[in-house]
């Protein structure tokens, strides 16, 4: 059996960047630390947080007094950050710059008198903090919908979600031309997704089974995985957020085994993991590193 793991799989620059803020805080701080929501999508990371006492608020409200509030990788609303600066609050802004970047062009493009689309989960806190940003009327269109009926709209403009296919904002885009009178798109999608989304469709191609590591609240990690199941058969195809969901009938008559992660596994969870299928050869399984058509901006491997 041989393993072979994507070079992009694991913490991206920026999920690793928020995450080590939270530890030297926490390492240095001589007062309480928390976060806003929970930094990453990865239940390991959260629990090591734990460990060193950052505790996870969900709104400012309930934060105590003195305490330092990090942001979060996915960002904030608007009106939640205004509170924790009224209240005084220490405030370690932990926002990908990536994320950063769809939050101004949502308030600019809205300023300018445009419709705005935002292509996404209205239910991730990515898209609340973007949303929060438009200064303007917006709709909020979830992955593969069509554009909805927008009455006397004449000029929008389209931005979506950071970990989003290409494949599905291009499809609004393309709709968005021919219904409306003027378009402006913006592509606010991670570079860093388009090449691991890129990456596990080469490696796919090229495995027998694929396994899909990371949080099931993870948007981008649950994208990999769907991205898996176009090209293989879905029942060859596994997301798990630790090694011990691994199966050893999945692997059963198959040789060639893929490994991916998502942009918050951290990579211990998937050393583990990788190790976890070295058990179900017999001998132990050869490992070795997927060679992408392209460089990745900042592989992980």
């Amino acid at each position: 059996m041989r393993i072979t793991i994507a070079r992009t799989a694991g913490f991206c620059w920026g999920v690793r960047r928020t995450v080590n803020k939270v530890f030297e805080t926490s390492a240095a701080a001589t007062t309480p630390v928390a976060t806003l929501g929970p930094v990453i999508h990865n239940p390991q990371t959260i629990e090591k947080f734990e460990g060193q006492g950052v505790k996870v608020y969900q709104q400012v409200e309930d934060v105590p007094e003195g305490t330092t509030l990090i942001i979060r990788t996915h960002g904030a609303v608007v009106p939640q950050q205004a509170l924790a600066k009224d209240r005084g609050l220490p405030v370690i802004d932990g926002t990908c710059p990536y994320v950063k970047f769809p939050q101004v062009m949502a308030q600019r493009l809205s300023r300018d008198g445009y419709h705005l689309i935002i292509v996404g989960d209205e239910k991730h806190a990515e898209i609340k903090g973007v949303a929060s940003y438009a200064e303007g009327p917006y709709t909020i269109l979830k992955t593969g919908e069509p554009i909805p009926d927008l009455p006397g709209v004449k000029k929008v403009a389209v931005i979506s979600q950071t970990t989003n296919d290409a494949t599905h904002f291009k499809a609004v885009v393309a709709e968005a031309a021919v219904r409306f009178r003027e378009v402006r798109a913006i592509n606010t999608i991670c570079y860093d997704t388009a090449e691991r989304q890129t990456e596990v469709r080469e490696l796919a191609r090229s495995v027998q089974v694929l396994i899909v590591v990371g949080g099931r609240m993870s948007a981008n990690t649950r994208h990999l995985a769907e991205i898996g199941a176009e090209i293989l058969p879905p029942d060859r195809v596994h997301h798990v957020e630790r090694a011990e969901e691994l199966e050893a009938a999945w692997f059963e008559g198959f040789e060639e085994i893929g490994l991916s992660a998502g942009a918050s596994t951290p990579d211990d969870v998937i050393e583990s993991v990788a190790a976890q299928i070295d058990t179900f050869a017999a001998g132990g399984a050869e490992r070795r590193y997927h060679q992408p058509s392209f460089t990745p901006t900042h592989a992980n491997r």
